[in-house]
């Protein structure tokens, strides 16, 4: 297939080319039709002195004969050359006598004679005959080139005669060919020229796009950071290098976001199998372990393995919801319910620690969602919540059902998070250990994707987890869901198999 600066370059010279002929032949009609009609009103000019003349000699006596020779006599006198027909006497031609610089010059000395002008009668007869408006103009063959001529019928004498007057028509041919040669002489030059124009044009406007092609390629996973240079940011060419840095910024930013994940996700995944490992060649270096001891170990390693099953599970999520695949499985639930059921499983956890969790009169709410990935965003919420309270507190959940949305409020009273955090609260892996204070257990130790775990699951359901304060009294987040489902949300009605 020709590339774009070929079919620009062809669409240019066709265009040019075809307005070159337009206006050459326009140019040529023009000239044309000019010509013939200044040629046609000398001829009616010469016809009116031809009528008159005639007009003249109507009243005279004599014989035919006699008026037709006085008739032409007086013609001649008016600068008129006139012929006769040698097969037809009743058919009279008359032309303005037109002599060349040196014919005209010997003329005045007297010492020349022209040639009489030899006339094609049979063409001129033709015409005469198929001639039905007498002031239509006519070409008729002669000698030494054309005539334009125009024929009407008169009475002399009580007989009809033909007068036909004519006008040399040699020089408007000669422009007219003139005209013809000279456009076939430009519209070559003109097609030539089209082409080159165009191909410069084509190559001055492709030269920027040839540019960012080169600059693009050499752009990979390993220098996404680079950017295509911007000549004029108004122009298309600019809008679409910016527009293609924008995207280059995005992937540029998923691949900073996926090798910070990946770094993550081994760092988070090298501690729990350290501890397996480790907890194994300790059972089996001993050779007098008790019962006791390949009991404690056994413990570990089923809290290491939980933890990593857990962040197995947190990395499974969010690579699923990053490639955009459906997640959420509509069902028919209780959001109430749901809450004192996520609540109750966390209730020995928060005891141990001394904390009180508590439930306030919750409204009955009924919603079209994934059970399983609602408890599992609360129970993030509620876990962070108690984790980091660095002693015996409360933790709050409420559930209120205003018009347009349904908004579950986890409040505690624990440190609060510092202003540094908040910014990257939601981000992955990020634990904001510098503000708040915990005491972890293998079993309890996170990886910091609760947060945004529960931000993910909430957007799928068309919602969002926000931090709506935070102080020295404690943390308010908040997951607000809308009480409708909105248009085009990754939602399946359909049971949950298995």
């Amino acid at each position: 297939m020709a590339s774009i600066r070929t079919r620009l370059t062809a669409w240019n010279a066709g265009v040019l080319a075809l307005i070159v002929c337009v206006l050459l032949a326009a140019a040529y009609v023009f000239i044309r039709y000019a010509s013939l009609t200044q040629i046609n009103r000398s001829l009616l000019q010469e016809k009116d002195l031809v009528a008159s003349t005639i007009a003249a000699h109507a009243g005279q006596q004599g014989d035919r004969a006699t008026l037709v020779a006085a008739l032409i006599s007086d013609l001649q006198t008016h600068g008129l050359e006139v012929l006769r027909s040698p097969g037809q006497a009743d058919m009279i031609v008359t032309m303005p006598v037109s002599l060349d610089e040196d014919d005209g010059q010997a003329s005045q000395d007297g010492n020349v004679a022209r040639p009489p002008t030899t006339v094609d009668w049979r063409d001129l007869t033709a015409k005469v005959a198929a001639q039905r408006d007498d002031d239509r103009a006519f070409n008729i063959l002669a000698r030494g080139g054309q005539l334009r001529a125009l024929a009407w019928r008169a009475t002399l004498e009580s007989r009809p005669v033909t007068f036909v007057v004519s006008e040399h028509f040699h020089d408007t041919a000669e422009l007219l060919e003139t005209a013809r040669d000279a456009a076939l002489f430009a519209l070559p030059v003109a097609l030539l020229i089209a082409v080159l124009s165009g191909y410069l044009l084509a190559r001055r406007a492709l030269g920027p796009v040839a540019a960012m092609t080169a600059e693009a390629r050499r752009i990979g996973a390993r220098n996404v950071h680079e950017r295509l240079s911007i000549q004029d940011p108004d122009d298309e060419l600019g809008q679409l290098a910016l527009a293609f840095n924008e995207v280059l910024a995005r992937v540029d930013a998923a691949l900073e976001q996926q090798r910070r994940f990946t770094a993550d996700a081994s760092h988070e995944l090298r501690t729990p199998l350290a501890l397996l490992r480790t907890e194994a060649e300790v059972a089996l270096s001993s050779d007098n372990a008790g019962a006791g001891e390949y009991r404690a170990a056994l413990e570990a390693t089923r809290d290491s393995s939980r933890q990593l099953s857990r962040i197995v599970e947190d990395l499974f999520l969010l690579a699923r919801a990053d490639a955009g695949q459906t997640l959420v499985v509509a069902e028919r639930m209780r959001l109430d319910e749901m809450i004192r059921s996520t609540l109750q499983s966390l209730r020995p956890l928060a005891e141990a620690k001394g904390i009180a969790l508590d439930t306030p009169r919750l409204p009955i709410v009924v919603y079209d969602g994934d059970p399983e990935l609602l408890r599992r965003a609360l129970t993030n919420l509620v876990d962070n919540a108690i984790k980091y309270m660095p002693g015996p507190g409360r933790v709050a959940v409420t559930l209120e059902a205003a018009l347009a949305e349904y908004v579950i409020t986890v409040s505690d009273n624990g440190p609060g998070i510092s202003a540094a955090d908040v910014p990257r609260l939601f981000e992955r892996f990020f634990r904001g250990d510098s503000s708040r204070p915990h005491h972890e257990t293998v079993n309890s130790a996170g990886a910091g994707l609760g947060l945004a775990i529960s931000r993910d699951i909430a957007e799928l359901h068309g919602g969002s987890v926000t931090l709506a304060h935070s102080s020295e009294a404690g943390s308010v987040f908040e997951i607000h869901l809308p009480a409708m489902r909105p248009v085009g949300a990754p939602l399946l009605d359909r049971p949950r198999a298995g």
